[in-house]
Order: C-alpha cells, then structure tokens, then sequence
C-alpha cells in the first residue's frame, strides 16, 4: 500500500518542534514563492493554467477561489475573471494578495463555513490547498451547498504519496529548506500536509462526480509517474 489512512500517518509521522513551527511560520512565504522558480515551478504553473482552460466558460460568472493564497493562480492564469473572489484562512496571504492584485475580490474565512448563499457560485477552484485541510469532508460539504447545480469544481493536487512527487521533493523542496533554514521539513510536511492525493481524490468522489484528470507531466493516469494531478467535478444532489 502505497498510502496510509490520514489519522494513522499523522500518528506515524513526527511532530515538528516548537522551534520549527515558529521558523516555519515566518518563511513558509519564502517556499511558496521559490515553488514557483525552476523546474517546481515549471509544474506548479502547468496545474494552474490546465485549471485556467477549463474554468474558461465561467469567466463571466462568479469564481471562488479557495486558498487562494498570494494570488498564484491569478498571477499565473491568463483568464480575465469578471467576478472572482479569493478566500483563504490566512489573512496574511491575502493581504500580499491585495498588494500585488489591488483590484481583487478577498475574504477572510474559514472553508468549513464558507459565507455565502447556497447555490450562489458558478465556479469553485482550488490549487494545491486540500492536501492541507484536517476538515477536508466539512470543506466539500459547503462546497456542494454554494455551488449551482450546473456549476464545476476544479481541483489541483501534488501526486502526494506518489514515487516521482516524494523523489522530486527530497531534491528540490526538502533539500532547499533543510539547507537554508536548518529545520526538520519531513516532520513540518507532515503537519502541514493532511491528506495525500489518494485521500483527497477519495474524498471528493464520495461528494461530486469526478468527470475527467489531467495528468502533468507524464500524461500516464497514476499518481506515482507524475507530480500534479488536476480533476473536474460535477455536483451530486445533496441528500
């Protein structure tokens, strides 16, 4: 087996110091800017503009974003979204966010308890967020409550848990932050990484219709020959 159910890799996985959870805190911007430099970026930005292409019909209807972040998706996307809003629990993203796209639509919120109407957005995108999320079932619940029936949700994953994602990480990521800033990165990934992408991929088909993956940069559908896995989905009824 390939993975381990979330609970039990949390129990199985080393817990971060102290130490480096206050490192971690003051330059996770440092990582998120420097995956998107070099051949990580070159992947990560392959994600977003898969995600760009489809979420192309809603371009003039409501778009949430959630995790929106610093604005990666904005940035690296070429869709002129009419009426986009990003949401992200971290109002420090948000505000590098508002710095760098001044214009954008921001909120400040939790995604288990996402502020708006049922069935009021067209379109949810999330990149590389819902490995992160400990409630990642409550997520998809409001998910199913505010999108419209005829709406989509598009979902970017790192193939976590896959062979050629764990190799590329420990020469990229991993060798780049135990080097520069001397903290254990194994133990702080596996705090802050929830889910792999089997779980979340699980998960999200026990609520939507799962339409179609995107593979990068292999194009072979297996989570363990590629780095990023992007999916489309259908909302099912709700019970």
């Amino acid at each position: 087996m390939w993975f381990v159910p979330s609970n039990n890799r949390q129990r199985l996985r080393r817990q971060p110091t102290q130490e480096d959870l206050s490192v971690w805190s003051a330059i996770n911007k440092d990582l998120l800017e420097w995956l998107y430099t070099g051949m990580t970026g070159f992947f990560q930005i392959a994600g977003h503009r898969v995600i760009d292409i489809w979420a192309r019909p809603y371009n003039e209807k409501v778009v949430l974003e959630i995790g929106s972040g610093h604005g990666h998706h904005l940035r690296y996307g070429k869709n002129n979204y009419q009426c986009y809003i990003g949401l992200d629990i971290e109002y420090k993203f948000l505000s590098t966010l508002k710095e760098r796209l001044p214009r954008t639509r921001v909120v400040n919120a939790d995604s288990v308890n996402l502020p708006f109407r049922n069935k009021s957005v067209d379109c949810v995108l999330s990149v590389y967020c819902f490995e992160h999320l400990r409630r990642l079932r409550d997520c998809l619940k409001e998910i199913q409550r505010v999108l419209k029936p005829t709406g989509e949700l598009l979902v970017g994953l790192p193939a976590e848990g896959g062979l050629v994602y764990e190799i590329g990480r420990r020469l990229t990521s991993k060798r780049y932050m135990e080097r520069k800033y001397r903290i254990d990165y194994d133990a702080i990934v596996g705090w802050e990484h929830w889910n792999t992408c089997h779980e979340v991929i699980e998960e999200i088909g026990q609520h939507f219709f799962i339409r179609g993956f995107r593979y990068l940069p292999f194009f072979i559908p297996s989570v363990h020959l590629n780095v990023i896995i992007v999916l489309r989905a259908l909302p099912r009824k709700l019970v």
